[in-house]
């Protein structure tokens, strides 16, 4: 299962497969939803560099909310 589909779910043991190369898809924010899917047990296999790098990507929303209420 990806972690996008595992979102509100948990499990008693996680499997957490981080690519080998670091891509713009892994972010802080979707380590933090795989990490967090764990009841039990987590298990993590992927590299330093890559955790390192996945860590150190926030995802940056833009909804255009503020820029809407601005223009009122």
């Amino acid at each position: 299962m990806i972690v996008h589909k595992a979102q509100g779910s948990e499990f008693d043991a996680v499997w957490l497969l981080l690519p080998t190369r670091s891509n713009r898809v892994l972010s802080r924010e979707l380590t933090y939803t795989g990490i967090t899917r764990a009841r039990r047990e987590l298990h993590v296999a992927g590299g330093v560099e890559v955790i390192e790098a996945a860590l150190a990507r926030h995802v940056g929303r833009w909804s255009g909310l503020g820029w809407r209420l601005n223009s009122i």
